[in-house]
């Protein structure tokens, strides 16, 4: 993976922590919690946080290293539309199997919240690699 990669997949993945802190965090901390089963969650305090940063730095990584070996995305709208394909379709394939296969999330209704929150954190996370990928 290029210097320009991975300049873009630390800064993505960066940018998704941050999001993910204040989407799932705050704005939709009290939603998420009233409709999933949150028994098998860590309190606030037993999280933890530096874990959570690792796992969104690779995360950043895997986008941005599929960004640029197998397509063209080199621009923020680019990144934005791929980021939010990919964020949405992996939610959706993670979301239905927690549903189906555990009681973690118990309401069709949180699915398609965290859905519709991963396509914004993705197309936004997604735009700021493309962005970047595309700086001369």
């Amino acid at each position: 993976m290029s210097t320009k990669a991975i300049i873009a997949g630390l800064l993505g993945g960066v940018v998704s922590f941050l999001l993910g802190w204040l989407v799932w965090g705050i704005l939709l901390h009290d939603t998420m919690n009233s409709y999933s089963n949150m028994a098998c969650m860590r309190s606030e305090d037993d999280m933890n946080i530096p874990l959570i940063f690792v796992a969104q730095i690779i995360w950043g990584l895997l986008f941005a290293y599929i960004f640029s070996k197998w397509s063209t995305i080199n621009s923020f709208s680019s990144g934005a539309t791929a980021g939010a394909i990919l964020s949405v379709g992996i939610s959706i394939v993670v979301d239905l199997m927690f549903y189906a296969t555990s009681t973690m999330m118990t309401s069709l209704t949180v699915l398609g919240i965290d859905i519709g929150a991963n396509l914004v954190v993705g197309a936004i996370f997604g735009g700021v690699i493309g962005w970047w990928l595309g700086r001369k």
